[in-house]
């Protein structure tokens, strides 16, 4: 399965190169950035990787979706025992939009993180913005 894990490595800095026009994407990730993901994400088991992947997309999601215009903090933090995940917005604070129909992806969220017997939070911030966090334990690969 390491080949999964590199092909969505190699998939997601693929499209932030097309996102970011190649600039300070391609810099960053030929700057020894992507070295370091790639070693911590072999580390991790398959399942809870691309349970990492998926939470992290979903959280970037509902902040252009719901939040924007807003600033965006996204933290992955790996400590060889668990992953912990957090993304936070400085937007309104709204989570509905005119017209949208009811979204899944809080709790596709909170799924992922259950099926791994981790904890997971989103909620509104005091005053403005929005806080996913998510921690999912796990046994390092050898």
């Amino acid at each position: 399965m390491s080949a999964v894990r590199g092909g969505a490595a190699q998939g997601e800095a693929e499209a932030l190169r097309q996102e970011e026009g190649g600039s300070r994407a391609d810099s960053a990730l030929e700057g020894g950035a992507a070295r370091g993901v790639e070693e911590a994400w072999g580390r991790l088991p398959d399942g809870v990787g691309l349970a990492v992947y998926r939470i992290v997309q979903e959280a970037l999601t509902n902040v252009v979706k719901h939040a924007a215009p807003a600033r965006c903090r996204v933290s992955v933090v790996d400590d060889g025992v668990e992953v912990r995940i957090e993304v936070v917005d400085d937007g309104p604070g709204r989570r509905t939009l005119p017209g949208e129909g009811a979204g899944h992806g809080l709790i596709g969220m909170r799924e992922r993180v259950m099926m791994y017997g981790g904890t997971f939070e989103a909620g509104t911030l005091p005053g403005r913005g929005f806080r996913v966090f998510a921690q999912l334990p796990y046994e390092e690969v050898s």
